[in-house]
Formats: C-alpha cells, structure tokens, sequence
C-alpha cells in the first residue's frame, strides 16, 4: 500500500489529509505547532519530525503558507531530504515563488527523488468534497506514478506542462479571482445604491453572460454582508497577490486591472480585514464611495 505524507494539517493540509483516507490510502501527518487529533481520528497517524514522516513515506505532500516554512521542512536538520527514500515523489502544493521552488527540487532530484509543482487552487471548504482544482506540473513519468493520490486529493487536475507552471497557473487563477471579485462588489454595491432586489439581481445575473463563478459565489455573501466563517480570508489571497505583483514586475508587464484590484484588497488588509472573507471588499467599496460622494 502506498504511504502518502502530508506536512501542513492547516485547512487545506487537513481535508487533504482526510480525503486521502476516505480513498483507502495510508496517510501519516505532521503539523509543526501542535497535534493534529483530527487526522488521529480520521484514521491517520502523525509524526513527530518531518524526517521521521520521510522515512515511511513513497509520496510527500507540502502545504505551508510561506517558502520559509517549506524550505525548513525539506532542508531544516529534521527535513524530509534527511530522510526521503530515492524513487519518492514529493507534491508541494504551497504556493511560493518558483524560483524558491526550484531550489528545492533541484536538492530532492540529487537523492533521486522528485519533486513536482503542484498549487492547488479552491477555497478551504472545497477541498473536501473534492471540488477544488490541483495544477500539477513536473516530471511526466513522476506525475502518471502518484495520479491516484492526485484524484484523491481534490476534483479536477491539470498536467499543466514543465515545472513552475503549476504556479504560474495558479498566479493567473488568483489574478481573476482578485478581479472578479472586484468586479462583483462594485456591481452589487451598484444594485444595492439603486435599490434593486438584489436576489433578483443574482438570480438574473449569475447565468447570464455577465455571470462569473465569483458572483454566483460571492454574490449572496455580498448582498447578505456575510464575511465570517470565511471560505477564502482576505490574507491568503493577498499573500499571492503579492507574489503575483513581483512576478508581473521581474517580466515587465502593464496591469492596469489586476492593479486596481490589488489596492481593494491592499486596503482591507491595512484596515484589519485580513481574517474576514474576500467578498468583504463590497464594503470597501461601498465606504470609498460614500466618501467620495
């Protein structure tokens, strides 16, 4: 049977974790700060180091929030590259720079192990029912060997070509997600100031062909001003609309749009939004609005 790893039991890690489990595969954890009961109770096991979860591992997953914290779980004294058996895939699904990446593959390619690019894109609460999507790149001969493990880990994914791809991908993903959300806010604040039903408004809308997947969404969190729980926190999306804004940098292109959405999402940030879910920059437009009004 085939072992699978997975460092990161965050909401992302976790549901990973579990659906791994409910697919019949062995799964061994490791969450830095503390235990993870949960994945205990799924049916998993944790491990103490990430060396130790190395050592009984064919396949390693890594879903940490920055490249920091990935670079000290392969290369840190207890790392997964003290340890990683040679023939072993290692899927790191963070989504970090891919020069940062690269390093680090290159170091996993030196034991004979590989390493594969692979960002999963889906708000927390999809990942569970399996409805958010993996962009995989690398190695074909390592991606066509774990693609069971890579079914049971989300719904749809792509073998999106040479390594980093998967992360450039995902960039673009996160470039409409930030616009379109935008977008969205400023076309139910609209509604709103107009005094439309705004039920009305998505129903109409949301099939139409002025419809998005972020509106149909988001739309309702907007016209109810429901920010908490939230499926996608204002600073995740920011932490890779940053990235973002430093790849678009290093190639030299104009952003006029993504520009404009980035400073929504730059200001909900600075005035404490960061926990709250990205539909809450309807209010930052709304407010912006009525203070220029």
């Amino acid at each position: 049977m085939t072992t699978v790893g997975v460092i990161g039991l965050g909401k992302m890690g976790l549901p990973i974790a579990q659906n791994l489990l409910a697919s019949g595969i062995d799964v061994v954890g490791y969450r830095r700060s503390i235990e993870c009961p949960e994945l205990l109770e799924s049916g998993g096991r944790v491990a103490k180091t990430p060396s130790a979860l190395a050592e009984v591992s064919d396949v390693i997953i890594s879903i940490l929030p920055t490249a920091d914290d990935v670079e000290r779980v392969v290369l840190g004294q207890e790392g997964t590259l003290a340890a990683m058996r040679a023939g072993a895939v290692h899927l790191e699904m963070s989504t970090i720079p891919t020069s940062r990446k690269q390093v680090l593959m290159e170091r996993v390619r030196s034991i004979g192990a590989t390493m594969l690019d692979s960002p999963i894109s889906g708000s927390p609460g999809m990942v569970a029912p399996r409805l958010a999507t993996t962009f995989v790149s690398g190695d074909p001969e390592a991606i066509r060997r774990v693609a069971n493990v890579i079914d049971a880990i989300s719904g749809p994914w792509v073998n999106t070509g040479a390594f980093g791809t998967g992360t450039s991908l995902k960039y673009i993903s996160s470039m409409l997600v930030a616009t379109h959300t935008v977008a969205a806010a400023e076309a139910i604040v609209l509604a709103r100031r107009d005094g439309l039903d705004l039920a009305m408004v998505q129903r109409t809308l949301e099939s139409s062909i002025a419809g998005s997947a972020l509106l149909k969404q988001r739309g309702p969190l907007m016209a109810e001003r429901a920010w908490l729980p939230a499926p996608g926190p204002v600073s995740t999306l920011h932490e890779i609309l940053d990235q973002i804004e430093v790849h678009l940098d290093d190639l030299g292109e104009d952003r006029p749009v993504f520009e404009a959405a980035k400073a929504v999402f730059d200001k909900a940030l600075a005035d404490g939004w960061g926990d709250l879910d990205i539909s809450c920059v309807h209010d930052q437009i709304s407010t912006q609005n009525a203070l220029s009004a």
